[in-house]
């Protein structure tokens, strides 16, 4: 496959994406039926060249900061919600790989060859009993001469099947405590997957998060110099959550704007003789989507602008759990009123104003690290925390 060079600027990759809005709905609309990875949608992706931009210029990507892969999200989750939660999650790994990268030449070179062969990385932090904790793990990285023998039972892994690596969390070593973890690069040919599980869910069909065992040899230089605790805090927790809000955005844009086409539709018959009253509910819907885009953009800024100051980044746990919680909630609302507005257009699976896989996605985003869970995270944190409101 031949790909473009990354763009280069936010502006370009955001022409590129509205370029492929037609191959991007189509795609996830096969996927959306069958349950299968959007090939068509990440393919065009690819070849534009998309899948690199949050690769710093220097090993051959766009240099990309969070507002604009914020932006990039919202445009993709409006043509499809999968496909915008792949090139997220995507994006995510390799924000988490690039702080290593500098001590950790194996890194700096997998993140060029990346970036010109447009890889795809997924993750691999879920695991069976540890109960959904991001910071706990049961697998080890076992020594075996130069290198490290990895196994992990893993209780979802998103597209984990069509990636070209994995990011994998474990245990230090097999002496370390659960809390100890690093992360660790594992490349497709070094890993043996094994599906553990069906993925025939209610939403976000297309990215294909089956439970999967995981065997793999990897050596030493693969493994991430900061400690797992470290990433987490400083990238893969606030990004995350900020990339999954914006993807969680575009999708009710896209409700949104279904609805409003199918007011306009009904104010056009309206003028030809039948009755057609403005329907308020679009100011509503109009009102919590510019406050979603303001929360995903001014946390997008305040991440950016903490990477950029130089020495430990701030911690966003906060803020980034509650625009977590916010989006993945008032999402639904605009989306729930936008079947309202559309009637059965909207609730049919076909046509213009369905909006049946907008609702179907967008309910996913509760329980992707459940809302409870958040919530009670953060309440801790805050009844031992000052200045919360700052």
């Amino acid at each position: 496959m031949t790909s473009a060079a990354a763009p280069a600027t936010a502006a370009e990759a955001l022409e590129r994406v509205d370029a492929l809005r037609d191959t991007l709905l189509a795609g996830g609309d096969a996927a959306d039926r069958t349950a299968s990875f959007p090939h068509k949608g990440i393919d065009a992706l690819k070849e534009s060249g998309l899948l690199s931009v949050a690769i710093p210029t220097e090993y051959g990507g766009a240099g990309l900061a969070a507002p604009a892969l914020a932006e990039l999200a919202m445009r993709i989750g409006r043509h499809c919600g999968s496909t915008g939660m792949i090139w997220a999650m995507h994006q995510l790994q390799l924000a988490c790989l690039v702080p290593s990268a500098a001590a950790r030449p194996v890194l700096a070179d997998y993140l060029r060859r990346a970036a010109a062969e447009q890889h795809l990385v997924a993750s691999v932090t879920s695991e069976a009993g540890i109960g959904g904790n991001l910071r706990m793990s049961r697998a080890a990285l076992v020594q075996a001469g130069e290198d490290y023998l990895l196994e992990k039972h893993a209780t979802t892994v998103s597209y984990g099947e069509q990636a070209d690596s994995l990011l994998v969390t474990a245990r230090r070593d097999d002496r370390a405590a659960p809390d100890d973890q690093v992360l660790v690069l594992v490349l497709a040919e070094q890993a043996r997957l094994r599906r553990t599980g069906p993925w025939n869910t209610l939403g976000m069909r297309g990215t294909c998060s089956s439970p999967q065992h995981l065997q793999a040899v990897v050596p030493r230089a693969q493994v991430l110099a900061e400690p797992f605790g470290a990433i987490a805090t400083g990238v893969m927790v606030p990004l995350s959550h900020i990339l999954w809000a914006a993807v969680w955005t575009g999708i009710a844009t896209d409700a949104f704007r279904r609805a409003v086409a199918f007011s306009q539709a009904k104010a056009k018959a309206g003028r030809r003789g039948s009755t057609f009253v403005p329907d308020s509910r679009l100011g509503r819907m109009h009102a919590v989507l510019t406050m979603l885009r303001a929360e995903v953009r001014g946390l997008a800024a305040e991440f950016a602008d903490s990477r950029d100051a130089g020495g430990p980044p701030r911690d966003l746990t906060v803020p980034a759990n509650a625009l977590k919680v916010s989006a993945s909630e008032e999402s639904v609302r605009v989306a729930a009123l936008a079947l309202e507005v559309c009637g059965m257009a909207g609730y049919s699976e076909e046509g213009d104003f369905s909006v049946a896989r907008h609702l179907r996605d967008l309910y996913s985003g509760r329980i992707m690290i459940a809302n409870d869970k958040l919530n009670a995270v953060n309440t801790e944190l805050l009844l031992t925390g000052e200045d919360f409101l700052d």
